[in-house]
């Protein structure tokens, strides 16, 4: 699923350009701002309940958590999509400054109530520690969402930019319609074959099961506000200081749209897998903490941690010495190269901060993620706004507060996960040999580059390195 989401953009890019790369990425923290408010972290909190229900025996308990959070999900669901519609236009013109944005802010806003919903039966399916109604749910969802995208994209595109983002943005309504329509066959599917459950201890209050969800739910709906907030402050402020650094406004949306929209999607192809690993740790470790198996908890952990490294340290090296011919291959932009090289460490980062905030979710402790996340943004904020503004660094000045900023929020996740856990990480076969191996990597990767590429050109060049 990730994958796709990060390939798709290739192709979006080279049809739209980076002016129209920089529209759709303007939109879309705005949904992701609403659409977290709308899910308010009550999926994890399901999540949590459920394994919890379940490692007791109380199924008629877990079926009626997931009732009420649904019937919460979509009263915010409505409520926020209808927000987003009574917003688009003060938006485009008072806070990104274009007015070109409101058609994708419009197109877009459905998909906040489709989302709610399939969210609930997600969180659902995964207390049940049964993956594959999300798994499948969302492979729908994205290749229908991937297909109205580049579509609309080329066919609205001769009416004009603003409209080609728009036809992008719609992509996630006919996506979500596909997600829930999926989830409704498995949920229905699930229930003729559930026998019908009967308390197994008094039902407890809705007043306290609510006050349980809030407790959970609370802290991941913040630490969800966290990114898209700063996603939007960066789509207001990168281009404002980029404008003062020396470039045009025209200029300023096009680099805007390299960091956002180009470099991004490829730093986050390798934690695909590890955002999987955080999405199944917690109600794993939750299911352990409810069983007090503290063997088990040390065992998952270093499991995702392992797997973690294994993917992200190669991944970033890999990308760090192909940066300029990869994003020569793939947008024939080969200037974005340099940005990405900048980037790579939050390959690895971004996987260590997911693997680490599932762990600690599992455990109970969903506010902690929340506050070292708030922390290494805070610092990513204040050195986009510093770094930026100044012309050597210009837009990899956003790079580098990026950078940072996830060093920051890693290291306290791992400082909390090792002190309420306890764990002994194996270094030599988790992070040394990994991290030998991929230097070994790293130099034949640029010896097959070089040998390829000067024979049979850059495409190739890659390819054969890659592999």
């Amino acid at each position: 699923v990730k994958i796709i989401g990060a390939l798709y953009k290739i192709p979006l890019a080279r049809l739209i350009g980076k002016e129209g790369i920089g529209l759709y990425q303007m939109a879309y923290p705005v949904y992701g701002i609403l659409l977290t408010l709308s899910t308010a972290g009550i999926p994890v909190a399901i999540s949590i309940l459920v394994a919890e229900k379940q490692a007791q025996g109380d199924h008629y308990g877990s079926r009626r958590i997931f009732r009420l959070s649904f019937a919460m999900l979509c009263g915010f669901g409505l409520l926020f999509t209808l927000l987003m519609v009574l917003l688009s236009p003060w938006l485009s013109r008072y806070v990104f400054l274009d007015e070109r944005v409101y058609y994708a802010l419009l197109a877009v806003s459905p998909a906040i109530l489709l989302t709610s919903i399939s969210s609930c039966f997600r969180g659902y399916f995964q207390g049940h520690q049964t993956m594959t109604p999300t798994a499948l749910s969302q492979i729908i969802e994205q290749v229908v969402r991937v297909i109205t995208v580049l579509l609309l994209a080329y066919l609205l595109m001769p009416y004009g930019l603003a409209l080609a983002a728009a036809g992008a943005t719609f992509g996630a309504v006919t996506g979500g319609v596909a997600s829930v329509a999926t989830l409704l066959f498995y949920y229905r599917r699930h229930k003729k074959r559930s026998r019908p459950q009967r308390p197994v201890q008094p039902p407890e209050p809705v007043t306290h099961l609510l006050k349980r969800i809030a407790a959970l739910a609370l802290p991941v709906s913040v630490g969800g506000l966290v990114v898209p907030i700063m996603q939007v402050i960066d789509a207001a402020i990168i281009p404002m200081r980029l404008q003062v650094a020396g470039h045009s406004a025209q200029d300023a949306t096009g680099l805007y749209g390299q960091f956002s929209g180009m470099a991004n999607p490829l730093i986050n192809i390798a934690p695909i897998v590890t955002i999987s690993i955080s999405t199944a740790l917690v109600p794993v470790i939750a299911e352990a903490v409810a069983k007090g198996d503290r063997k088990e908890i040390h065992r998952r952990i270093n499991q995702a941690l392992w797997s973690t490294f294994l993917i992200g340290l190669p991944a970033a090296a890999g990308l760090l010495v192909l940066a300029t011919p990869i994003c020569d291959m793939l947008y024939a932009e080969p200037d974005v190269g340099p940005l990405v090289a900048v980037l790579t460490p939050s390959t690895l980062l971004l996987g260590l901060y997911q693997t680490t905030r599932g762990a600690l979710q599992g455990m109970g402790k969903t506010y902690l993620p929340v506050v070292n996340l708030t922390a290494g943004i805070v610092i990513k904020g204040t050195l986009n706004y510093l770094l930026v503004a100044i012309p050597a660094l210009s837009i990899q000045g956003a790079g580098i507060a990026t950078v940072t900023g996830f060093t920051v929020s890693v290291v306290l996740n791992w400082y909390f996960v090792k002190k309420y856990t306890g764990f002994s990480l194996d270094w030599r076969k988790t992070v040394i040999l990994p991290l030998i191996s991929t230097g070994i990597m790293a130099v034949f990767t640029v010896v097959v580059y070089l040998l390829v590429s000067s024979s049979a050109g850059n495409t190739l060049g890659v390819l054969a390195a890659i592999i």
